[in-house]
């Protein structure tokens, strides 16, 4: 059996968190990382691990008599897999310290985030609002996912799906602090325009989720906010 490509978890989860909230198959999600091998075996085995852990979901395609032999899945994100994504890849604890690390809290000791809330930030990223927004925000993008992994340093990665899934609430705190534009160049402005109208298109389709969204992000930012 010939080797796994070398990408990473976190490329092939970043290539299902642009794509959401399409269901591929991993062959679907081997082209979009511009490999042809994606349909082996060792794909379906490194998938079902990713599913084990929860960072991903696995659904059998019913397709009747179509087809014999090997049932075919598609992979897909879930909110709950989002909010596992981020627990396990921007959230780690210091035995020695005995305190959570997370990336928005060392940067703004001022207490942009609630230290006793920390274990809460997973579940904005996960909440059903935040989900609807980023998948509305995909489809609104005109670039396509593989061009946006293509251009994506594997150095980078992290950083990137750090991004993505904290543009909801960045967003709101530039709704609720529009100070916050004054450091914006004019095209990040026009980038916040695009992407704050598409934040109150999913708030008129989706009010009660978005109001759970407000009570956990109250709840966390209240020392910035």
């Amino acid at each position: 059996m010939s080797k796994a490509p070398n990408y990473s978890d976190n490329e092939i989860l970043l290539t299902l968190i642009l794509s959401m909230p399409k269901k591929m198959t991993k062959g679907q999600i081997g082209r979009i990382l511009g490999i042809k091998s994606a349909g082996q075996k060792h794909w379906r085995e490194r998938f079902e691990k990713l599913g084990q852990k929860k960072l991903l979901s696995i659904e059998k395609l019913n397709v009747g008599e179509l087809f014999s032999g090997s049932p075919i899945l598609t992979y897909y994100l879930s909110e709950i897999d989002l909010e596992q994504i981020w627990s396990q890849y921007f959230i780690s604890y210091d035995e020695r310290h005995g305190v959570i690390i997370d990336p928005f809290l060392t940067p703004f000791s001022a207490g942009i985030w609630d230290v006793s809330g920390t274990s809460e930030f997973s579940k904005l990223i996960g909440s059903k609002f935040n989900y609807y927004f980023l998948c509305a925000k995909n489809e609104a993008n005109l670039v396509k996912p593989s061009e946006n992994i293509a251009s994506v340093s594997k150095e980078k990665t992290w950083k990137v799906m750090d991004a993505v899934l904290s543009i909801g609430w960045k967003t709101e705190a530039y709704r609720r602090k529009p100070v916050l534009m004054d450091a914006l160049t004019s095209e990040q402005k026009k980038t916040y325009a695009f992407v704050n109208s598409i934040y109150e298109g999913q708030i008129k389709e989706h009010p009660a989720d978005y109001r759970k969204f407000i009570q956990i992000f109250d709840k966390n930012f209240k020392h910035y906010l």
